[in-house]
């Protein structure tokens, strides 16, 4: 293992969209889930003054309030908001599936909150993420890596699924209003250990 930092491993992705920007979706912090590794929110309106472009398989991090730790990659090409960092791996150094998860852990975001500026709305620049240090195995390794925290994302998000399907079914079931009210306080407390 070696010990690099993430200017060593991956770029700022700089590319702007100057013609029209139909059939690109559109992506704002918003659409970023806290701690979610996967992005599954944006829009499809062109109506915005966005120009930021990104790419399939890029990171897109959340650069504005990072103690929010928002950080997803991209499943298709797309633009986005200019408080979006658009990050992306440098193939012969690091396994691009697995920068996602580099970038989407506490201590990232802890050094990130450290390196912001601003007061009301503080954000972190590229230029001070690029300097986050952390141990990088060898390629064969950041493989087998990035495999098993795929898989364990894909298992998490079908047990969310599978407790959202078990809530509507209970729910069914419930005639009154105020046995409802009691079944989520349950569910409530279940998703919270989850």
């Amino acid at each position: 293992m070696s010990r690099v930092k993430l200017g060593d491993v991956a770029v700022e992705h700089k590319e702007t969209c100057k013609g029209n920007k139909d059939g690109y979706p559109v992506v704002g912090l918003e659409h970023l889930t806290p701690e979610e590794v996967s992005l599954t929110n944006w829009d499809e309106n062109n109506d915005n003054t966005f120009t930021k472009m990104f790419r399939k398989g890029n990171v897109l991090f959340g650069r504005r309030r990072a103690y929010l730790k928002k950080a997803a990659v991209a499943p298709f090409d797309g633009i986005c908001s200019g408080d979006i960092t658009v990050i992306e791996a440098i193939p012969d150094r690091v396994f691009p599936d697995l920068l996602p998860f580099i970038i989407q852990n506490d201590d990232l975001f802890t050094y990130a909150i450290g390196k912001s500026a601003g007061s009301l709305s503080p954000r972190v620049k590229w230029e001070y993420l690029k300097d986050y240090e952390f141990e990088l195995p060898n390629m064969d390794r950041q493989k087998e890596l990035s495999d098993i925290l795929w898989a364990m994302d894909t298992a998490k998000k079908s047990y969310q699924k599978l407790i959202v399907a078990t809530d509507e079914l209970v729910k069914s079931q419930f005639i009154g209003p105020d046995q409802y009210k009691i079944f989520s306080i349950h569910v409530s407390s279940v998703r919270r250990c989850a």
